[in-house]
């Protein structure tokens, strides 16, 4: 049944793939204009589908969608331009990344790319100053509404920071390291109010860290109109900023054994589950808005990458609630239809639109499907 789940979602996906590396526009289901999407194709889903692809090609012995994966790290990596956003430099971080977990081995050609994704970023990093704190702030590469010069994403600038902790284990450059370490401080230092974060500099001279909710927030702005949902970015979290962050600094913990970056993931676990769950498992985006099979997928495995690290101190009673939402995820995907979305929906608050963002939903409910059995291991 497992094998039968995974290749049914990915059989779309792999249909879109070309030999050579990037995606097929007609044949895709997910490559449509939409909200929030650029030119296509849109690459967002990129990083979670070759994680996604190695593992299968690794579970079933399965040769042939390994090259096929191996094709598509390489055309991404060879496409990223200077000006292309920050959350495309570390989505293309990531898929070379996974490469070289799955090799255990990069060539040449992939550490330049490595990098050159740094040169990038170097170019439009920013010394920013919190209080009596100055870090290394790594900017979405982009602003909006003419008074600010970084978006600042909690989403966007995550997968970044994720991306440069691979940068570092593929090329031990202690430079890289520090870069990412010092970058970590806009995810653990707190969210301020815009009226006193924003400075004249047109950056933000806070963290996105709120407390008083317990998760990060979408981003340190009031901007609303973001992908699949309505909210304001700096009122609450929502799934696509939690499970970027804690992959980031989950992984970072690795390299640097700060407390924060445990204590605030776990807390951001806690947050999913409290706010987004809904009584048989399911999960939602922003709360318990619809349930979407993606963002129970993300809630497993955000409690996985805690897990690991913590092991028996995992909460017990918030060990049960992800379980619930394992078993929600398993029995929904075995009866899974692609045309409804991945979506059951329960108040309309969250849309299709893009559904660029629908294919990616499908494909974060695959990783908590398949990660998701750590949740038993003592």
């Amino acid at each position: 049944m497992e094998k039968t789940i995974i290749e049914k979602i990915l059989e779309p996906f792999i249909r879109e793939l070309k030999p050579e590396g990037g995606i097929d526009i007609e044949k895709s289901l997910w490559q449509k204009p939409g909200r929030g999407v650029g030119p296509l194709p849109d690459l967002r889903y990129m990083a979670t589908l070759v994680n996604v692809l190695y593992k299968y090609g690794e579970i079933y012995n399965k040769p042939d969608i390994c090259s096929l994966t191996d094709s598509q790290v390489y055309f991404i990596s060879n496409i990223v331009e200077e000006k292309d956003s920050t959350w495309l430099l570390g989505t293309t971080l990531e898929c070379i990344g996974s490469y070289f977990r799955h090799h255990g081995f990069i060539d040449e050609r992939l550490k330049d790319s490595v990098y050159k994704m740094i040169e990038i970023a170097r170019k439009r990093k920013a010394n920013i100053k919190i209080d009596n704190l100055i870090y290394s702030h790594f900017p979405c590469g982009y602003g909006h509404g003419g008074y600010c010069k970084d978006a600042g994403w909690t989403n966007d600038l995550s997968v970044f920071g994720d991306g440069l902790v691979f940068a570092y284990e593929i090329t031990k450059d202690k430079s890289i390291l520090n870069d990412v370490i010092s970058f970590s401080e806009y995810f653990c230092q707190p969210y301020q109010d815009k009226k006193i974060s924003l400075g004249k500099d047109g950056y933000w001279h806070c963290g996105t860290w709120r407390e008083d909710i317990g998760s990060w927030v979408i981003g340190p702005d009031d901007y609303k109109g973001f992908e699949s949902v309505d909210v304001a970015g700096n009122e609450t979290s929502w799934i696509f900023s939690t499970y970027p962050c804690i992959d980031y600094l989950t992984h970072l913990y690795k390299y640097k054994k700060d407390k924060r970056y445990i204590d605030l993931s776990l807390k951001a676990v806690e947050w999913t589950f409290r706010e987004c769950q809904f009584e048989d498992g399911g999960v939602g985006i922003c709360g318990r808005d619809d349930k979407w099979l993606g963002a129970t997928g993300c809630a497993v495995f955000q409690a996985v990458a805690v897990k690991r690290i913590i092991g028996k101190n995992f909460p017990k009673d918030l060990l049960k609630k992800a379980e619930k939402s394992y078993k929600y995820l398993c029995e929904k995907l075995e009866n899974l239809k692609i045309e409804d979305y991945g979506i059951e929906w329960v108040n309309h608050t969250t849309s299709t639109d893009p559904l660029v963002m629908v294919g990616w939903g499908f494909l974060l409910s695959l990783r908590g499907y398949i990660e998701g059995k750590e949740l038993y291991k003592l």
